[in-house]
């Protein structure tokens, strides 16, 4: 979907949200060595769900790992060490799904290489590959000014704040999410602009990242209103 599908031709922006349409791919990981394995095989669509997608799956808003991958390595291999060097690799530092499997990979084999027997999950443990399309749609909800944007934010669904910011930094040109880029359209000052591209939004689940971004926001009214001209 390209930006102009987002703004129109108007100056307001346009609210999307989305959908997760599933796919089993009738293959599972028991152990580490296969987790491997199916790193390096599997499509990139079931890369990009266990990677960045699961974020839409309702346990992630509770969960501490950004990732299916360093979840299940914790929780059900036990292995402690690899599931924290697994929720550190950020997907979006990288523009194509090669970039992702190989640090994937790379982790995965040092990891292997410095154990003296292959982990495995007990029974009823497995981890379920699975492959998903993101099905993206127009809500006919328009928002014209900062200040409507952070009161919109309040009721926006969290799978809407993954398409305009999660899938916008693989979608649009420069690589940002859409308020910042809709925002610096409008002319708004860079610093906030600035702000809402630095923020390290994948290691935030979606609540604790709208949180994030109101509060960007608001700092940025508070300061809008504290230092306009009086007039008299």
């Amino acid at each position: 979907m390209s930006d102009e599908s987002l703004n129109g031709s108007d100056t307001s922006l346009h609210v999307f949200d989305c959908s997760l349409a599933r796919c089993a791919t009738g293959r599972s990981c028991s152990n580490l060595r296969e987790l491997l394995d199916a790193v390096r095989t599997v499509p990139d669509p079931v890369i990009e769900h266990h990677m960045m997608r699961c974020a839409l799956e309702d346990r992630f808003e509770l969960d501490e790992f950004p990732n299916e991958f360093a979840r299940w390595c914790w929780e059900s291999l036990g292995d402690h060490l690899l599931g924290e060097q697994l929720a550190l690799i950020d997907p979006y530092q990288h523009r194509a799904m090669s970039g992702v499997r190989g640090a994937l990979e790379d982790a995965l084999e040092e990891r292997l290489w410095g154990l003296d027997r292959v982990p495995w999950c007990r029974s009823g443990l497995e981890l379920p590959l699975i492959e998903s399309r993101l099905i993206a749609y127009d809500t006919g909800d328009r928002i014209e000014t900062p200040a409507e944007l952070a009161e919109a934010l309040l009721q926006l669904s969290p799978r809407s704040l993954f398409y305009h910011v999660h899938e916008a930094r693989r979608r649009t040109k420069n690589g940002a999410d859409d308020f910042s880029n809709w925002l610096e359209s409008l002319g708004v000052d860079e610093s906030l602009v600035a702000r809402l591209r630095s923020m390290d939004f994948y290691f935030f689940n979606l609540n604790q990242l709208r949180r994030e971004i109101l509060e960007i926001l608001r700092d940025y009214l508070q300061h809008s209103l504290t230092s306009a001209p009086v007039s008299v």
